[in-house]
């Protein structure tokens, strides 16, 4: 019995900046998933929309500009990545119990299997990977043998945004963490 390879090339498309292209923006990033040929369970779905629309989000809110989403199978796992115009990079703020906002990057960080934020020629990306459950390995490890390809402890970089065709994330292949770790790293 023969199964379809992974797609691993990413796909990257650009978000308006508007708050109200954000949930599209997500429905698309689930879409995209769900067209990798990996069987991934409505848990990890509800997941990946959730912490897409986060990134997503504060990209828009932060910057007053248009975003780059980047969707990618990276080995084991996948990986969105959001490049923006603002310079700095995240981190998990201290929201009190009244703010209206401040807990994104406390999702993310409880969530994902990994994620940070890295410099860019166009300002900086945020990214982070979800790892499909173990009940789901199986069918990803039947599909990359049949397709030659070996899965990878090490994630992939290069998407590009689609207006320009410039890479992103250049040269930052690293080694992945666990669940709820984040890992800042710089390019290479």
């Amino acid at each position: 019995m023969s199964h379809p390879p992974l797609d691993e090339r990413p796909y990257a498309f650009k978000v308006p900046a508007a708050v109200g292209e954000v949930p599209p923006a997500r429905k698309r990033v689930v879409e995209r998933a769900r067209r990798t040929g990996v069987d991934l369970n409505e848990q990890f779905l509800g997941e990946l929309e959730l912490l897409a629309g986060e990134v997503i989000a504060n990209a828009i809110r932060h910057t007053g500009a248009p975003c780059v989403v980047c969707v990618r199978w990276a080995g084991e796992r996948l990986r969105i990545e959001v490049t923006d115009v603002e310079a700095i990079v995240p981190s998990p703020g201290s929201a009190g119990p009244e703010d209206e906002g401040g807990r994104g990057l406390f999702l993310v960080d409880a969530l994902a299997d990994a994620w940070g934020a890295v410099p860019d020629p166009a300002g900086k990306t945020t990214w982070f990977e979800l790892e499909p459950q173990p009940t789901q390995a199986a069918s990803l490890v039947q599909m990359s043998s049949c397709s030659g390809a070996r899965p990878s402890r090490t994630a992939v970089a290069g998407c590009a945004d689609p207006a320009s065709g410039v890479p992103r994330s250049e040269g930052t292949r690293m080694a992945l963490p666990r669940r709820g770790a984040q890992q800042d790293h710089q390019a290479a």
